[in-house]
């Protein structure tokens, strides 16, 4: 097969780089044809966008939709056309309807509810986001691939050619981590986008009562520095180099979640991330988050207040119990859901796309 692969991000997005670059390695591997098309590269991006004024942005959006024109002529003779997200940010699918006019064979690919608004996010490019990508492109598409139940249950009646693909762990790079009698306090690891960074504050108070009993260290890796009065904060600046330091020097992984529409459509990522290097998460069961772990077993679901501070104290105060849920952990996501368990899913998906007529 040739597959031409568009991204919605540069290969500093995780969801570019578990969703879309990894498959593609994979199917090169058994050799097929594999272009993947992104809109720039990472250091375009941060120079001009995350550390950007709004002329810089727009600077950067005019590059992208050169780029974007440029990456068409793929398209013709593809078997699959796969789509990580918009091909262009804002504004309608018009360079989706440019290739469906020229090669239907398309699979569109979804790991959130973005026809759901994000929490957090204040921009002025808010206004410009085509919240219908996902009902056109199930009109469109000739397959759909999904993260998660919640997100099949919002496309299935929409396209009911659905594929559930959860964002998958590459076990070659998430290496298990070293158990050890580390000097220093227990280490509480969250990284995520700064976008991210308030639903921290759900669990903010349960955080500042720990602190006042049990030494403990808190490692935020984001775009953006994070500051809790009477918590020890060490930031650290995300670098794709470090991704998995994050997740490995943390002694427990920790994923608050509001329960809001968008927030149910997550895939558990960054649970999984602390999963696959053997690091024992609490996490709030919210959306696929309640399935990923067994409460008890290979992590802890925490919904209230009390049971935060409970579960986190435990893992504070007991590294047995860390080191045996982050072992049955690492081996939950070996079995189901790393990129081998889940391959072969996907490859069946684009072959029955593959072989529709041209």
């Amino acid at each position: 097969m040739r597959i031409v692969f568009f991204g919605n991000a540069p290969v500093s997005n995780a969801a570019i780089r578990y969703r879309v670059v990894k498959f593609a390695t994979m199917f090169e591997s058994e050799g097929h044809e594999c272009v993947v098309c992104l809109p720039s590269g990472p250091g375009l991006r941060e120079r001009l966008w995350n550390r950007g004024n709004r002329w810089t942005k727009l600077a950067y959006l005019f590059l992208q939709l050169g780029r974007r024109f440029a990456q068409l002529r793929h398209v013709p003779g593809a078997d699959v056309v796969f789509f990580r997200g918009p091909v262009f940010p804002y504004g309608p699918p018009l360079f989706e309807r440019i290739i469906h006019a020229i090669n239907p064979r398309m699979v569109f690919d979804i790991d959130d509810a973005i026809w759901e608004p994000p929490a957090h996010v204040d921009s002025p490019f808010l206004r410009f986001v085509d919240f219908g990508w996902v009902r056109k492109m199930s009109a469109m598409c000739a397959h759909a691939i999904v993260g998660n139940n919640h997100l099949a249950a919002y496309v299935r009646p929409l396209n009911p050619k659905l594929t559930i693909v959860p964002t998958c762990i590459d076990m070659e790079k998430h290496r298990a981590k070293i158990y050890g009698d580390s000097e220093g306090p227990v280490v509480l690891g969250w990284t995520g986008l700064k976008n991210n960074l308030g639903h921290l504050e759900i669990i903010a108070p349960v955080l500042q009562a720990l602190a006042k009993a049990h030494p403990f260290r808190l490692s935020v890796a984001s775009g953006e520095e994070y500051h809790l009065e009477g918590v020890d904060v060490e930031n650290h600046y995300w670098n794709i180099k470090h991704e998995i330091d994050y997740l490995a020097n943390a002694d427990i992984g920790i994923m608050p979640l509001k329960d809001t529409p968008r927030a149910r459509g997550k895939c558990a990522f960054k649970a999984l991330q602390h999963m696959g290097v053997g690091t024992p998460s609490v996490i709030s069961p919210v959306g696929m988050n309640a399935e990923v772990i067994e409460d008890g077993v290979d992590g802890f679901l925490a919904n209230t207040p009390q049971e935060w501070k409970e579960k986190l104290e435990r893992l504070i105060l007991e590294p047995q119990l860390r080191r045996r849920m982050g072992e049955a952990a690492r081996k939950t996501v070996q079995e189901r859901y790393s990129h081998e368990a889940n391959y072969p899913k996907i490859k069946a998906a684009f072959e029955m796309v593959a072989a529709l007529k041209r």
